[in-house]
């Protein structure tokens, strides 16, 4: 998600659940001001969801930016040109996808969450191999 694209997300209404812990954090002065200045700005929202989609929208970018690798192949996933083959992402956006599940499985389980929110694992689409 683009970063201008928050406000938009601000203005719709909230459906994401929360860890069953609180977490606290100190954040540098200029951090706290900038949060603070948005709460203003967005009186509906909570510091705690404005802060959430701000590290929501930092942690997509920075997955983005990770490195794939094509690692074992998986299967061939049919589409309206034929088969595509799929591998393990062994890159670290596979890596940080894979923690990113075990965690978030940790944590539903912790909140007694019992329908787990999907969540895919990072694969690799390409070419099959000659």
């Amino acid at each position: 998600m683009n970063p201008k694209d928050l406000v938009k997300v601000w203005d719709a209404p909230d459906n994401s659940k929360l860890t069953p812990k609180q977490i606290s954090i100190r954040l540098p002065l200029l951090v706290s001001a900038k949060i603070n200045a948005l709460c203003e700005i967005y009186p509906r929202k909570t510091k705690t969801e404005i802060i959430g989609d701000l590290l929501s929208t930092a942690l997509e970018q920075l997955e983005e930016g990770m490195e794939s690798k094509r690692g074992e192949f998986i299967e061939y996933e049919p589409t309206r040109f034929g088969r595509v083959p799929i591998y393990e992402d062994d890159g670290l956006r596979g890596v940080f996808r894979n923690r990113t599940i075990r965690n978030l499985r940790e944590l539903e389980s912790e909140a007694g969450i019992t329908e787990p929110m999907p969540f895919h694992e990072s694969v690799v689409y390409g070419e099959e191999e000659h």
